[in-house]
Parts: structure tokens; sequence; C-alpha cells
């Protein structure tokens, strides 16, 4: 009997402990940082997605707001320039194809900037949006995706209004941080604008059709990062992150750059680290990444718990920006902001076995299509199928660039391209024999892909 009730007590603990192993997103440790590297996954320049030999959806180049869905499987960039083309393109990071897009058309015609990105586990994207050209307002929109890449605006909100819309007697601001965290039931988007004023917003997003003003939070719903924490205008606040308990860590400039570590409640300092060109940081159960967004680029790498620092990654062959982090399932995400001859893309750096097989198998996926793409292509592989406004340069760009994420976006295409946005029919999400080009050869009048919510007068 004894024996029995051994055999069931272990049993139990046994079933116990499963759970514990098998969650997904489970602590990720790395006992070595030596062999952490950061390696180009998507490559975009000039809306030219040389990864998988097609063009963006939407926008143009300079990409700045970027997020990746919980599961991993999509990445969302917003790109910025040339002047009047911002919008968001949805990727697949299976086959690194741009399936979807959304952007935000003003009265005047242009496009609002959409500088932050941030999703929750629910399905829908938040997108801080700054009035085109950088006056008088912030307002952000949700989202909703899914897996054919249909987005759908479900509300629109007006973070803050200061002046007239658009004009330059107006105070210059923008939205660069966005985040989003469940605390108990409710879910909870937090903005941070920045530029002439330095504020930080939370918003209940519990329903997300009907977002409201989190007055409980700061003084009636927000920050005054200026006043509170001496952030000065024209050094700015950045991106943020938020913990489980609602604790907010936030790259920005007081005296010097820093990580500041907030309260739940917003008005209570609790620590700062100085990180030099600190911009953008995640959190994960064992490390705080913050990225240096430039002079060098790179990714720092905090402990979570002693906030030392245990390492740093450096930048890759090509830095010029790394506006963005984030790592899901033991991959770490970088976004590097592209210039007029820098190209943008989208990072990895595997931190488990197990990510980088999955690494290793997208990138075999991916191969396989583009070789799939060009013998198929009329005419043989030696027919591109890319506008010449759009070739990527023949060799990679040597060196860093020490150029800082621009304040006001540029109203010029680069050299190279035409200005105009070039749309491309999603590629059907199908492994290693979708035909990522075709959609190239469609005229753009046939293509249904982008939504694109305009303003009523």
């Amino acid at each position: 009997m004894k024996q029995l009730l051994k055999l069931a007590a272990a049993t139990l603990i046994i079933l116990l402990l499963v759970p514990v192993f098998c969650l997904p997103g489970a602590a990720v440790y790395v006992a070595d940082w030596s062999g952490v590297k950061l390696e180009e996954f998507i490559r975009i320049l000039n809306s030219y997605v040389e990864t998988s030999d097609t063009l963006l959806i939407e926008g143009n180049h300079t990409m700045r707001g970027f997020a990746v869905s919980p599961d991993g499987k999509y990445a969302f960039g917003g790109f910025l320039n040339p002047g009047g083309t911002s919008a968001v393109n949805m990727f697949d990071l299976d086959t690194a194809v741009p399936i979807g897009a959304y952007a935000y058309e003003q009265a005047d015609g242009k496009r609002s900037y959409a500088k932050g990105l941030a999703v929750d586990d629910r399905g829908y994207l938040y997108v801080g949006l700054a009035y085109n050209p950088n006056y008088g307002a912030v307002d952000f929109a949700v989202v909703s995706y899914n897996d054919k890449g249909e987005m759908t605006e479900v509300s629109y909100t007006n973070i803050i209004t200061e002046g007239t819309r658009g004009s330059s007697s107006s105070p210059k601001l923008g939205v660069n941080g966005v985040a989003v965290e469940k605390l108990g039931e409710k879910y909870y988007a937090y903005f941070v604008i920045n530029y002439d004023l330095d504020y930080l917003y939370r918003f209940d997003v519990t329903d997300p059709a009907k977002p409201t003003l989190d007055t409980s939070f700061g003084t009636g719903g927000r920050v005054d990062l200026a006043a509170k924490y001496s952030v000065p205008s024209g050094k700015d606040a950045q991106y943020l992150d938020v913990a489980s308990d609602g604790t907010i860590y936030l790259c920005a400039t007081t005296t010097t750059d820093c990580l500041l570590i907030i309260s739940a409640d917003g008005n209570t300092l609790i620590d700062s680290i100085n990180i030099p060109k600190a911009y953008s940081v995640c959190l994960t159960d064992e490390y705080i990444y913050v990225t240096s967004s430039s002079s060098p680029s790179a990714v720092n790498v905090l402990d979570r718990i002693t906030l030392q620092q245990v390492a740093t990654i450096s930048g890759h062959t090509g830095a010029n920006n790394y506006v963005y982090v984030i790592e899901v399932d033991g991959v770490l995400y970088v976004a590097n902001q592209g210039s007029d001859t820098v190209f943008d893309s989208i990072l990895v750096a595997p931190l488990t076995d197990a990510a980088k097989a999955l690494i290793e198998s997208r990138r075999a996926t991916i191969a396989a299509a583009l070789e799939s793409a060009n013998t198929t292509t009329p005419g043989g592989p030696d027919e591109t199928t890319t506008s010449p406004d759009t070739e990527p340069p023949a060799t990679e760009p040597s060196g860093e660039s020490t150029t800082a994420p621009v304040d006001n976006e540029s109203t010029t295409a680069p050299a190279g391209s035409d200005g105009t946005t070039k749309a491309s029919e999603p590629g059907k999400k199908g492994g290693c024999k979708s035909s990522v080009a075709a959609g190239l050869l469609l005229p753009a009048i046939l293509i249904p892909a982008v939504i694109i919510r305009k303003k009523k007068d």
C-alpha cells in the first residue's frame, strides 16, 4: 500500500511539473553570449524586398515602427518615407513575403507617420500615428489582422491635439514608444509622445473598439515626462516596454541617455541606468535588451534582477539605426531603420537551439521559394521581375552609419526611387513552392490588398 501511495504521489508531482516545462515562451537563459550574433533575415531597399524577390505592398523605406506577433508568425513594419506614403506592412516570417498593409490617409491626402507599433495576444495591432508633417496632433488606430494578411481598422482615437493639425505654428509632436500589457483582467496601451512635448499616456483597450483614457494613471491619464523626469525638449523619450506588474521601462535622454524604470502608476522613478544612445527596450524573464540606435548600433543585454550589463551584441555589417528589439520564442528580432543609402532590414539572433532550428528552416523555405520564382519566370532566371528604380545595391554597404533616427521625415525619395508607392499582390503562404514573384506582373489596379483609412472632412 505504501508503495502504491509513493507511486501515486510521484506521478502527481510529475503531472504538476509537466505544464511548467511545456509552457510556451518559457524563460531563455544564455550561458555564453559570445556566439550570439545579429544576422539579416529580411532586407528591404526602396520598397524592394530582396529576401522574397518582391515589393512592399505599401510604404517605401525608412522603417521606424516595428512589432512581432506573440506567436512569432508575423512582423509589422511602419515605413515613413518618402513624404505622403507612410504605411504599415505585415510580413509572413516563414516566407519573408509582405502579405498585408494598413495606412491612414489624412484629410489633405497625406499619410500619417506610423512610428510606433505594438501587438497583443488577441490579434490586435496598435499603430501610433503622428500627423504628417509632425505638427499639432497624435492619434492611434487599433487594427485586427489574420493569416490571410487582412488588416481591418477596429477603432481610431486621438491622443493629443495642440493647435492645428499639420501647421508648423503648432507644437511638433511625434509618437515613438507604443506598448500593450494585460494587467489583471484589463488590457492597457501606452503611448510616448515626444519632440516639443514629452508625455506618456495610458489607455484602457480592453474593448479595442472603444479605447478610453485611463485617468487613474499619472495625472488624469498622462505623465509629463519633462516635468517629472527631466526629459528636456529636443532630447526626447523614445520606446518602452511594460512588465507584467505594470512597471514601466522607458528609454529616454535626461542629463544622459538612460533607461528609466518607473512605477506602474507612472508617478515614481524607481531607477535610472545610463546606456549610451538608449532607444528601444524589451523585457524577458531573465534579461532586459536595450538597443543603442547609432554610433555604433548594438544591443545591450542587462540582467533582469541585478540590472548589470552582461553582454553586448554588436551590430551587423550595414547597421544604421537599431530602433526596435523584441524576443519571441528564443529569437531576438531587431529592426534596422535604413536611410537614403542604407537599406532597412529585419535582423535575427537565435538564443536557443530550437530558435536556431526555426531560423534555419525559414531560411531554407525562403531560398527554395526564390529559386522556384527564378526558374519559373518567363524568359528564364536571367530575366528580372523587379522595377529598375527599386533594384537593390549590388554589394552590401560596408561600415556603420552614424546617422541618428530622423525627427522630421524626408519628403523626397532617395536616389533610385521615383517617389511613388508600388504595390504587389500578397504572396500566399504555401511553403517552398510559393510563387512570390508573380504579383509583380499584375497591374496595380487589380490589387485589393491595401487597407487605407481615409479621414472624412
